[in-house]
């Protein structure tokens, strides 16, 4: 059997490493020349337990990102072998003056993410970066919340045992375990075109060539539903791409400086993430998020930006975020000014954004591998969801 992957994010190299584990023989097409070289290295990393998706009073966002988060460390770990992956100190869960939701209602949510942690815990066998991800989020007393936040903005903070990994560090293991694999071959600088399925297979067709397989699975990120439209599958609900860019900063190794790991709650506010290996993750989503479009495919925005627009980002993403976590203003000088301005695409289902309560957006569990035939198409929702969709796709071709 041979299987064509399309894209080669966190996704479908987790598909691409459990096919191949199989005895499959894997295609991977992707247009850049290295694994996760878009979205999936372009974010905080987070492996979420459910926590910010407070506004889903189902509660099945948050169970589907937990059964995500518990296998992610395994997962990865059965793939690619032992990793040194760097890790952030456990996040601190911050409630802004202007949050969607009040104090009681996240509060609410956070000990029903632990009841629900602790329920798959019985079923899985899980790992989380040596984290007890069963512990409920705890809120901190008035003196503590005042000796780290601004009470001005911030209502109420929680400890947590949610974790983030540095993203840009996974994708270099990624890499080397796709390319290193004797069972995958890799077709780098490839667009992919669109995809004729047939009763036994697929077809797929990129840059004047076509190739058929036996299966065919769409993990792109950027035009996964142009590539579906092609195949014959239209969206049954609307979307919206979002181009967000934050600030990272690369700390000396013997920097002492305290930064909390923070998720401010619940809209559209930002993150803050120190990692192990000195990296800083600062991200204001007011400032950053520059564009959105609800066409079929977005619009080919610069990830790079102007010196001029870069120098803008790094002031108004530090201004905000330091008036509510006082410590950065303790970073060195300069390193605010050298600090690198990325970007990555954000696809979502729903017509309106996260500052919206009834926005879509708040709602991740319909997500996942979806199959036609010998045709297969996998919305991620998250960095934490991959390698679990990876594994669960897997399986279900091998089956067949």
């Amino acid at each position: 059997m041979k299987v064509a992957v399309l894209g080669a994010g966190l996704q479908g190299s987790c598909v691409a490493l459990e096919l191949a584990a199989r005895g499959v023989d894997v295609a991977l097409y992707d247009q850049n020349t290295v694994c996760m070289a878009q979205a999936s290295s372009r974010n905080e990393g987070k492996i979420h337990l459910g926590y910010v998706y407070a506004n889903d009073t189902s509660r099945r966002t948050a169970r589907t990102m937990l059964s995500g988060a518990l296998q992610f460390q395994p997962a990865l770990t059965r793939l690619l072998g032992e990793m040194k992956l760097p890790v952030s100190a456990p996040f601190y869960y911050l409630i802004h003056r202007d949050s969607l939701l009040n104090i009681a209602e996240v509060e609410a949510h956070f000990q029903d993410c632990g009841t629900i942690a602790r329920e798959l815990a019985g079923e899985l066998t899980p790992e989380y970066f040596g984290r007890d991800f069963r512990v409920t989020p705890e809120r901190l007393t008035d003196s503590e919340c005042a000796a780290l936040f601004d009470r001005e903005t911030i209502q109420a903070a929680y400890r947590t045992e949610e974790v983030s990994i540095d993203p840009e560090y996974l994708a270099k293991c990624v890499h080397q375990g796709v390319t290193s694999h004797p069972r995958i071959t890799c077709h780098w600088g490839t667009r992919i075109d669109g995809v004729t399925p047939q009763p036994d297979g697929a077809m797929v067709h990129f840059q004047g060539q076509e190739a058929r397989f036996d299966h065919v699975v769409n993990t792109l990120w950027e035009s996964r539903l142009a590539v579906d439209q092609t195949a014959g599958i239209v969206p049954s609900r609307p979307w919206i791409y979002r181009v967000k860019h934050y600030l990272r900063v690369q700390l000396s190794p013997w920097e002492t400086v305290e930064i909390p790991s923070c998720t401010i709650v619940l809209g559209a506010f930002g993150d803050v993430v120190r990692y192990s290996n000195g990296a800083l993750y600062l991200s204001w989503y007011p400032a950053g998020m520059l564009g959105s479009s609800t066409e079929i495919a977005p619009p080919q925005w610069p990830l790079t930006l102007t010196d001029e627009l870069q120098a803008q980002l790094r002031t108004s993403i530090f201004q905000e975020l330091s008036q509510m976590i006082p410590s950065l203003k303790n970073l060195p000088e300069g390193v605010i000014a050298n600090g690198a301005v990325k970007g990555g695409v954000i696809f979502a289902w729903g017509s309106t954004d996260i500052d919206d309560p009834q926005s879509a957006l708040h709602d991740r569990f319909s997500i996942g591998p979806v199959s036609h035939g010998r045709y297969h198409s996998v919305d991620t929702g998250k960095l934490t969801m991959a390698p679990y969709f990876g594994k669960i796709l897997a399986e279900s071709i091998c089956e067949r």
